[in-house]
């Protein structure tokens, strides 16, 4: 048998097995559908108002709509959010722009949320998700943290950020959204 009709054969008998061993376990949709819908709700579109500090140190306000939309049949929500100021001639700048996916994973037992901005920024963290609320943080350089929460307060979409350093947190952002009506 020629290499290459060998590695044809492993690849087939790998396919195979992986194929077989799926069979043998039970899909976990309904485990994962259930996890998701204590985030259900997030679904639907948000606006409001928010501000951030910048690199510089700027303190920025902005205007911020959200939209999350539950997919694959409700296993995981697509988030996508887009903030942006008006200059003085009524231009619209974008000063936000981040995607991403929330799911849950149930082999390791807890949430996922996987985040990308326009600035080219990603990250991969594990949320601690409450009733209506939710928690993470991100590395934000050499032993600082970024913390955020999201939560409803009064039918508001509140989420604020702080970058902590050893003991010590700084506010760093925080939106304020209403859902619109009809979602």
């Amino acid at each position: 048998m020629s290499f290459k009709t060998g590695i044809c054969a492993l690849a087939g008998a790998l396919a195979a097995a992986g194929t077989a061993a799926a069979q043998d376990y039970p899909s976990p949709k309904a485990e994962v559908k259930a996890a998701i819908e204590k985030l259900a709700w997030l679904q639907g579109t948000w606006e409001g108002e928010g501000w951030h500090y910048t690199h510089a140190g700027k303190r920025e306000t902005y205007n911020i709509k959200e939209q999350i939309v539950s997919k694959l049949d409700g296993i995981i929500l697509a988030v996508e959010g887009r903030g942006w100021s008006v200059d003085a001639e009524g231009n619209e700048i974008e000063v936000h722009h981040a995607v991403a996916v929330m799911s849950y994973d149930p082999f390791a037992k807890d949430y996922r949320i996987h985040a990308f901005t326009r600035d080219g920024f990603q990250t991969a963290t594990t949320p601690e998700v409450g009733e209506m609320s939710y928690r993470w943080t991100v590395p934000a350089g050499p032993g600082a943290e970024m913390r955020y929460h999201a939560r409803i307060e009064d039918g508001e979409w509140v989420e604020s950020g702080e970058r902590c350093a050893g003991d010590k947190c700084t506010p760093a952002m925080e939106m304020r959204l209403r859902k619109k009506t009809g979602e």
